[in-house]
């Protein structure tokens, strides 16, 4: 008798319905067997069909480098490239993009918080590492650039990082193997947002905060697609204890074309705004 299944801590469990299937193989003969997900965990198990045999198991995905493409879901077999229409067993990789189709992402980040938190349920007892990137743009395949020393702590696969303001842009990068996967929040509301009107020649800022909060403003010079912060600094806080509300800042504009740069400042991990008077690189 001849079975894939999930290697966990003690046991090897049947493949969920209807990947589940223990098959009969004749000596000196093969079979292919489906399989949803190639993942580090699954593994061959094979036995003699009387009660009690001894069972023989190979888990041959473990740390296995990538050699080949192959198709989400499909079967495990004698064949191979090109095609891959039944998968030697060591042809693929388990730890590329199919591997994080099989991770369900529970989101439980929270702005009152000042918390990223996610945790992993998936059929592999992974351990990925995560860490903070910021996406460009709200677009799933915009770039997701890290930020240095800001992996999350792990504990059975929940995974804390905080002083952060969550933002929906602001995202983990978790990093197994050779691959890795980008998750962001999946609330799309935000703690707080600025608006910038002009007076004159002084630029003025208006925060609206629900979160007791303090922010950081400064204009910035635009350098090719940079914007080069420029001192003084400006600071306004909301205090613990009073109602979400307004609060305003006015920054003198010396240099025509001066954008400003608006963060808070109470947190370790915040996205940079971006405000630009007379141009479209707001963001």
């Amino acid at each position: 008798m001849v079975r894939l299944c999930h290697q966990l801590a003690l046991e090897c469990e049947e493949l969920p319905r209807p990947f589940h299937r223990q098959v009969l193989v004749p000596g000196g003969h093969r079979v292919s067997l489906p399989y949803e997900f190639l993942v580090p965990c699954l593994c061959v198990e094979a036995s003699y069909p009387h009660h009690d045999s001894p069972r023989s198991k190979h888990c041959p995905f473990r740390d296995q480098p990538a050699t080949c493409e192959c198709p989400w879901g499909g079967e495990l077999g004698p064949g191979g490239p090109p095609g891959c229409p039944h998968t030697p067993l060591t042809c693929c990789p388990a730890d590329g993009p199919e591997l994080w189709s099989s991770v369900r992402f529970h989101d439980y980040s929270a702005s009152s918080k000042d918390q990223m938190a996610m945790v992993l349920s998936a059929s592999c007892p992974l351990h990925p590492r995560a860490t903070l990137c910021w996406r460009e743009a709200a677009d799933e395949t915009a770039p997701c650039h890290d930020i240095p020393n800001s992996t999350a702590s792990e504990e059975e696969q929940a995974y804390t990082l905080d002083k952060v303001d969550v933002h929906p842009q602001l995202c983990f990068r978790f990093s197994y193997g050779n691959s890795s996967h980008v998750e962001c929040p999946h609330h799309q509301e935000t703690a707080w947002n600025v608006s910038m009107s002009t007076w004159g020649l002084q630029l003025r800022l208006r925060l609206t905060s629900s979160i007791p909060a303090a922010f950081s403003a400064t204009l910035c010079q635009r350098r090719g697609r940079q914007c080069e912060p420029e001192a003084p600094l400006y600071t306004v806080t909301q205090l613990e204890g009073s109602a979400p509300g307004e609060l305003a800042l006015l920054l003198p504009v010396q240099v025509l074309g001066s954008c400003v740069l608006v963060w808070r400042s109470d947190v370790r991990f915040a996205r940079k705004q971006l405000l630009c008077p007379d141009s479209e690189w707001g963001s």
